[in-house]
């Protein structure tokens, strides 16, 4: 029987539609914390996910900056976490693709892939922190570009063919990758954040899309994603069956109250973290005069603000189903939940009851 409050729609129930649930990992910056502390944490994470049913998990690439350091390499935290599990998938949000050679990143998810009995995928994006290109610093300013460049190789490589490449003195020597893949072909996800062109861009290549809503809302969003439909429809491709993967901080406890109080002085020392690194990179990049503390401080209280009210998924179960819903209109195929965002870990785990029954709602 329908209720009064139904009718009213003060309790919604979730839409009929399909729309997954994933884990993401980023960074947990608490000093008080030891790296082998937030490592556990994360396999405690992914244990949970496996268990619940979460479709995957995605894993990082970070470098040199506390926010985000313990995410170094994301095929070896991959190798860590493999054979604890046994349904869900190891994707990368994402590689930092002019870092690397491409025939390394093959055998590198090539070996997860065997080991993971195939529940590898590849998200890729082009970098952006200037220190993180000492790895490949002449791949700096075309970093975009060769992103683009290299994630066909990189397909190409992963289904057998042989690429040739320069070697010593520039000679030609043809590669075939070992050992060879359980999957045929690996399921690409491209980072976009703001850029329309960007998700143009991958709906064209016939690839997935990781988002965020960095400086955007669901309404926003929706337009983006709309897009990208179009685009995969242009290439002559299935508009519709391409994911489109969205982060949100994610917190769930029995009011939106005690979420407050858990959220709000470690959420704002994680934006600040990440901050202050976006705000390096973008001095370092134009040559630009470094923000005072009073601008840092106002530019915190308005990311916090925003990122609580229109940009996670905080508060009760039912505050959840309002934003999954939300994202469900705007055409988001799976939610990436962050949970390392520095709220104590015990509050976490607390937690997971909440976004276990929340997952359960959308079954």
């Amino acid at each position: 029987m329908t209720t009064v409050a139904e009718l009213l729609g003060l309790q919604r129930k979730p839409q009929p539609a399909t729309i997954s649930f994933s884990l993401l990992f980023f960074s947990d910056v608490r000093k008080e914390l030891t790296d082998a502390e937030k490592y556990a944490f994360m396999r405690e994470l992914t244990l949970f996910g496996d268990r619940e049913g979460f479709t995957a998990v995605y894993l990082p690439e970070r470098h040199f900056h506390e926010f985000g350091s313990i995410y170094a390499n994301s095929a070896v935290a991959a190798a860590y976490l493999i054979p604890q599990t046994q349904r869900i998938r190891f994707r990368t949000a994402g590689i930092s693709l002019p870092l690397h050679h491409p025939a390394e990143v093959v055998e590198w998810w090539a070996m997860n892939d065997v080991l993971s009995g195939g529940r590898v995928d590849l998200g890729f994006g082009s970098g952006w922190h200037k220190a993180d290109f000492i790895l490949a610093p002449d791949h700096y300013h075309d970093r975009r570009q060769l992103c683009s460049e290299t994630i066909p190789v990189i397909q190409r490589l992963w289904r057998g063919e042989t690429v040739a490449f320069p070697g010593p003195g520039g000679e030609l020597i043809p590669i075939t990758c070992y050992p060879r893949p359980v999957q045929k072909d690996v399921a690409v996800w491209l980072l976009v954040t703001q850029n329309d062109e960007g998700f143009i861009h991958a709906g064209r290549q016939g690839y997935n899309v990781f988002t965020m809503l960095y400086g955007n809302n669901l309404e926003a969003m929706a337009k983006k994603i709309t897009l990208y439909r179009q685009a995969r429809a242009e290439a002559g491709l299935d508009p519709a069956s391409g994911i489109v993967t969205l982060m949100l901080h994610t917190l769930l406890l029995p009011s939106l109250e005690t979420v407050q109080q858990a959220v709000e002085q470690p959420f704002k020392h994680y934006i600040k973290s990440a901050l202050d690194a976006h705000v390096e990179a973008a001095v370092q990049q134009s040559g630009g005069i470094t923000p005072s503390e009073d601008e840092k401080s106002k530019m915190l209280d308005y990311a916090y603000q925003r990122y609580f009210k229109t940009g996670a998924l905080f508060g009760t179960v039912s505050d959840g189903r309002r934003v999954v819903d939300e994202a469900i209109k705007a055409g988001v195929n799976d939610i990436a939940c962050l949970l390392d965002f520095g709220v104590e870990q015990s509050v976490v785990y607390d937690s997971l009851r909440y976004l276990a029954e929340l997952v359960n709602d959308y079954r």
